[in-house]
């Protein structure tokens, strides 16, 4: 049987029976609520310090050094301070929280012995006595990639190689002298890579004296490599020259009939203005194009779609170039093509696929992805861009879509 509610009952008639009950709930559960709470807001603070770090081992590395500690037995403990100069007059601190027991000083450019003062701080702010540590770190990444350093004449400029075997961020700076005989910064290349080489390019092939030094983010500086030497001559080639020359084989399909090769060559690289091969084609794609005349190739540049799908989906990842000057009609691949070179079409941030920066959006709607050829590449007339593989179809697929929105071509036209 179902218990009904009496509504004439006068506990229920009378309102001021249950908001009294409701504030009394109330008010227990703050007063509850602050008594349990109150302990938490109330932070000892006081004048005793902790103890100090222990058993210290020291990792020399490359500019820097690991240390390697026993933490006191302190409740009260908050973190670990290093204190030490990179170089005289220029101090660096390094802080490690209670969670862990290590921590790498970085910034020391030179291999000598340089003291390290650490402290442990607990929640008060007081310190403990110093525990005092003596490092000699390894060769600094500055100098190692300094030592390694050589560049040699290229087209429009420079070719400068180096190895930073610690992968470490450093600045390649290269700097020129003006016609007064100034130097004057000219080019820099920002990387961790494990080694080069750095192109330097826009020149013109004029007697030249160049410096090329290295710097980090601490404001350590290697010496400056200076050599005199001239760029080798190139040129825009002239796109108004460019011709589609279909060779059986080619990717013919195109998406929606919207775009062809000759758009490759428009200088427009915004989309619905260049080549997409459409899922119907096979990989490897093809697309043969007569330059108008011989020429020596010195580099390329290539633009995919930049939309929010910069190095991604149908864009071009891995190609191939071919050169010839007298190609077989029937569009195989025989003693009358010769490979000019594989490439990749690498990220400038190196971040994962769907992310992207802002280097990485620059570089695709500006300069665009850049490719120098190999050296003492022969002149040629015909060019085929055979495209292998896109970020979303791997090489050899039967489908898939490749969108490839503008190319440029440098170097020495020939007679």
């Amino acid at each position: 049987m179902k218990h009904l509610i009496n509504r004439s009952d006068s506990r229920f008639a009378s309102p001021g029976w249950w908001i009294s009950g409701v504030w009394m709930i109330l008010v227990i559960a703050l007063g509850a609520g602050c008594h349990q709470d109150s302990p938490r807001l109330s932070i000892d603070h006081d004048k005793i310090p902790p103890g100090p770090v222990s058993h210290v081992q020291v990792e020399n590395l490359p500019g820097a050094a690991r240390l390697t500690y026993f933490l006191p037995d302190d409740s009260d403990l908050l973190q670990v301070e290093a204190d030490y100069e990179i170089r005289p007059g220029v101090t660096q601190q390094m802080t490690k929280s209670m969670y862990g027991n290590s921590m790498v000083l970085e910034g020391f450019r030179d291999t000598g012995v340089h003291a390290v003062e650490l402290y442990a701080v607990d929640r008060s702010g007081n310190k403990s006595s110093v525990v005092n540590v003596m490092v000699s770190p390894l060769t600094s990444p500055v100098v190692q990639v300094y030592d390694s350093l050589s560049y040699t004449p290229n087209f429009g400029g420079i070719v400068v190689d180096f190895k930073n075997p610690s992968l470490a961020n450093v600045v390649i700076n290269v700097i020129i002298k003006d016609s007064t005989g100034q130097w004057v910064d000219y080019d820099k290349d920002y990387t961790s890579q494990a080694e080069g080489p750095y192109i330097v390019i826009g020149l013109p092939a004029v007697s030249t004296t160049f410096g090329v030094y290295v710097q980090d983010r601490w404001g350590n500086y290697s010496d400056t490599l200076v050599q005199t030497m001239t760029p080798i001559f190139e040129t825009e080639l002239d796109k108004t020259q460019f011709k589609q020359f279909p060779l059986p084989g080619d990717c013919t399909n195109l998406w929606e009939g919207l775009h062809d090769p000759g758009q490759l060559w428009d200088d427009n690289s915004v989309v619905s203005y260049g080549w997409s091969g459409t899922t119907s084609f096979p990989f490897p794609k093809t697309i043969t194009f007569y330059l108008g005349g011989k020429a020596r190739l010195s580099r390329m540049a290539t633009w995919g779609v930049h939309d929010g799908r910069e190095y991604s989906a149908s864009n071009v990842n891995e190609f191939e170039l071919w050169g010839s000057n007298n190609p077989s009609s029937d569009g195989s691949y025989d003693a009358s093509w010769t490979l000019i070179g594989s490439f990749q079409v690498q990220k400038p941030s190196g971040l994962p696929l769907g992310q992207l920066s802002d280097e990485d959006i620059a570089t695709a709607t500006g300069p665009g992805d850049q490719f120098m050829m190999p050296p003492n590449t022969p002149a040629f007339s015909y060019i085929r861009f055979k495209i292998i593989s896109t970020y979303a179809t791997p090489a050899n697929s039967p489908a898939g879509a490749a969108w490839l929105m503008e190319i440029t071509l440098w170097g020495q036209p020939q007679p």
